[in-house]
Formats: C-alpha cells, structure tokens, sequence
C-alpha cells in the first residue's frame, strides 16, 4: 500500500503543477474597454422632469406617486464652496429621473447645519409620473 501511495502522490502533483494553457490570437478576444455613448443618445434626462413648488398646480391633473426624492449639496469644509439650494433640487430632480419620473412636487428645502458638514442644503418632493 505504501508503494503504491507514494508514486500515486507524486503523479497527482505533477499532473496539477502542468499548465494547460493554449495561446489564441488576440484578435478573438473581445474589446473591454469603456465607450462612450453617441452624443444623441446622452442626452440630459432632468431636462425632461417638471418642478411643481405648489400642490394646487397638480389639481385635476392624474398622476401616479413614484416615492419621495430627496438631493443635498454638502459644504464639508471652510475651504469648499458655500452648499447651494439649487444644486440640491437638481440632485433631486436627477434621482426622480431614475424612478422614470416627468415631474416633482417640491415640499421643502432647507438649509442646516451639522451631520459632517459646516452647511448643508437639503431638498425634499415627490416623484410624479402625470399621465395625460
């Protein structure tokens, strides 16, 4: 048994420690690298969402709540630029975009202090889908 286990032992590993590699052209692998979109189709999609800063604009027209958005615009140190109110409503407007939304309803933005910034802007609604 014992002599049968050592050349056993050694033909595993020599048969492991092989490399099976076969070389291809390198004209058959496939391109990785990133590409950048036509300039048609980057298009900006916040360009297609409506704000709405009051509800009673929104009377009589049928709409579907998608959820509330929110955007903030941070000012995290003395040196960076004071935080922008409307840098924070166009993050918001952006991530209705990613709920396939055409308008949002504004409920409050505000400016606060705190939460690892000297200033921040903060800006809440919620994404409308208005089917006409």
């Amino acid at each position: 048994m014992r002599r049968l286990l050592v050349p056993l032992l050694v033909l595993f590993i020599a048969g492991c420690s092989m490399q099976q590699t076969t070389f291809t052209d390198s004209s058959q692998l496939s391109d990785m690298r990133l590409k950048r979109l036509p300039t048609s189709e980057t298009r900006n999609l916040s360009s297609s969402v409506k704000l709405y800063t009051k509800s009673e604009e929104l009377l009589g027209t049928p709409f579907k709540d998608l959820g509330i958005v929110t955007g903030q615009s941070c000012r995290s140190s003395l040196q960076d630029p004071p935080a922008n109110i409307t840098i924070a409503r166009n993050k918001m407007i952006t991530k209705a975009t990613y709920l396939n939304a055409n308008a949002v309803l504004l409920h409050q933005c505000e400016m606060l202090s705190g939460q690892g910034c000297y200033q921040i802007a903060i800006c809440e609604g919620s994404a409308l889908l208005i089917t006409q």
